[in-house]
């Protein structure tokens, strides 16, 4: 094998989806409350899950990764399906998701104010109350991801979501129009 195909390969395993058999998944607490995975004779502390498609789906393609002893990344696998776990796993790892990827969802816009200083001031009702959100970098940090859904993320880093904005009040779209 040459250099190219020796290149060709690894690129090929890298490229590579690795789905893990959720039979042989157990997912537990450990002492220090992090959840941890015992798969195919291996122990793994404090995985790291991420939803690889946040906003479409909230319990398929779930990566399940860890540091090794070198504090390197490395991905385990992916679940295909949450569902396909006993329902005392899925419940920890639904719930821990749930966490990490809080969005409340935008139901109402009361108003969204330009300082002249880089910063937009957008007062919204939310799934969670109503609050001023302040949002800087306005084209990257509040966006349409398709049509209708819009997604915002204000200057501490918290993330707002709106599944829909069509089904927004009118005066909420109006106000939404001028800004997007």
């Amino acid at each position: 094998m040459n250099k190219e195909e020796i290149l060709l390969e690894e690129k090929f395993e890298i490229d590579r989806l690795k789905i893990l058999d959720c039979k042989k998944l157990e997912f537990y607490k450990d002492s220090g409350n992090f959840i941890s995975l015992k798969y195919n004779g291996e122990d793994y502390f404090n995985v790291r899950l991420t939803r690889l498609v946040p906003f479409f789906s909230k319990t398929t393609y779930i990566s399940v990764a860890y540091d090794n002893k070198e504090n390197e990344f490395v991905e385990i696998g992916v679940i295909k399906d949450m569902k396909e776990l006993p329902k005392e796993q899925y419940e920890m790892l639904d719930e821990y998701l749930e966490y990490k990827y809080y969005m409340p969802d935008i139901t109402k816009i009361y108003s969204i104010k330009d300082n002249n200083r880089g910063f937009i001031f957008v007062d919204i009702e939310t799934s969670s109350g109503r609050k001023t959100i302040c949002i800087r970098d306005w084209y990257s940090n509040f966006r349409m991801l398709t049509d209708v859904m819009l997604y915002a993320v204000d200057v501490d880093g918290n993330k707002y979501f709106c599944p829909d904005i069509e089904k927004l009040d009118k005066k909420s779209l109006a106000i939404l129009e001028i800004f997007v």
